[in-house]
């Protein structure tokens, strides 16, 4: 620990406040950023003795906090988050389940990533096109919408668990949903509810 507290002090002697900050910013987020610039709202020659982030991976805003004595002063980072997206490969039409083979994957550094484009290979079974995917499109959530795991009518597999014990049966869904929806499922005469877990498959709730 005092190696280290001596190690940072020796860094903050002979590094700017910029390149203090742009240090902190790659030891938290790592290649998952990239620093275009710091402005620094400060005097010059300033001896800083404590730099905080407020700063989070995907969102435009990012500012950095110095503190010398009882002094802060507050600097603004003009960075850029990497982001792994998918490029059809060719047209998809309106309505098709989509799968990882119809995708290539980039790369790519932005401002800031919209919750919609952080998609994963293993989300894609759960979701269809909900508009024709034309041939070099970057996909989006809002060009999905989630495949039914249960349709009203079907005959599902239901498990009960209970502590440590574990009991499947069939039952007839009586409402569709998707994976996570609660349903009502109907079991010769009487009615449950259950979380949609996977295709066919619903897990009874108390």
């Amino acid at each position: 620990m005092w190696l280290l507290s001596l190690l940072l002090l020796f860094s903050f002697a002979f590094s700017s406040p910029e390149e203090l900050i742009e240090s902190e910013v790659y030891r938290r987020f790592g290649d998952s950023v990239k620093v275009q610039s710091v402005r620094l709202f400060a005097p010059k020659n300033l001896e800083v003795e404590r730099i905080e982030l407020d700063m989070e991976y995907g969102r435009s805003r990012a500012v950095a906090y110095l503190y010398s004595g009882k002094e802060r002063y507050q600097a603004v980072i003009n960075a850029l988050w990497k982001v792994k997206v998918f490029i059809a490969l060719e047209d998809i039409p309106q309505g098709s389940p989509i799968h990882p083979e119809q995708f290539r994957t980039e790369e790519r550094f932005m401002k800031t990533i919209p919750s919609d484009l952080r998609l994963s290979p293993e989300d894609f079974e759960k979701y269809m096109a909900s508009t024709r995917i034309t041939k070099g499109t970057m996909l989006r959530r809002s060009l999905l919408k989630e495949v039914l795991a249960v349709k009203g009518g079907d005959l599902v597999e239901v498990v009960y668990r209970s502590g440590f014990l574990e009991v499947s049966f069939y039952a007839v869904a009586v409402d569709s949903g998707t994976v996570g929806k609660i349903i009502r499922i109907r079991r010769e005469d009487k009615m449950l509810r259950g979380r949609v877990v996977s295709r066919g498959k619903v897990e009874a709730l108390p």
